[in-house]
């Protein structure tokens, strides 16, 4: 692959720490299409090194974004951790995080131990049942027409005969 002129080669940087059963890893940068094999081996090297491991912490806190590989390493993450019966947690998720996590339905999945307080829901809840739905949900339950054209719209094909 061909790096492009000033690319910073780090531009993810991951600092591990072990303690008690669990590690910790501080992610630091972009986790993207560049960076998801470094990813992805420092990540799951701690499952094969530490026998007694239960718990794989990532600290997203300094998370700059995450691209679609990024999540798709984020999926194969939990994966491989469900497998090696050691729990992922993604801890100090940033608004971005839950909002992709949210919108593309992984939220549930990869931070089921969210409280109230993490969820992209609680923040729109006092918006009124219109201000509950994400931008996604909003989008699939517009209302159409008959042709497709919104409901409402001056194109917009009528139902009633009169």
């Amino acid at each position: 692959m061909t790096r492009h002129a000033g690319f910073d080669l780090d531009h993810l940087r991951l600092t591990t720490a072990e303690a008690d059963g669990a590690v910790h890893v501080k992610l630091d940068g972009f986790l993207d299409y560049d960076s998801a094999d470094h990813f992805l081996a420092a990540t799951t090297r701690p499952l094969a090194a530490t026998p007694d491991l239960h718990h794989l912490h990532l600290d997203c806190g300094a998370l700059s974004g995450v691209d679609s590989m990024g999540l798709a390493m984020l999926l194969m993450l939990h994966r491989r951790t469900a497998a090696a019966g050691v729990t992922l947690h993604l801890d100090n998720r940033t608004p971005a995080l839950n909002r992709l996590l949210d919108v593309t339905g992984t939220l549930d999945h990869l931070a089921p131990d969210r409280t109230a307080e993490e969820s992209p829901q609680h923040e729109t809840d006092a918006a009124g049942p219109a201000g509950r739905l994400s931008d996604a949900q909003r989008m699939a339950y517009r209302h159409t027409s008959k042709d497709g054209t919104p409901a409402g719209s001056p194109d917009a094909g009528s139902d009633v005969s009169i």
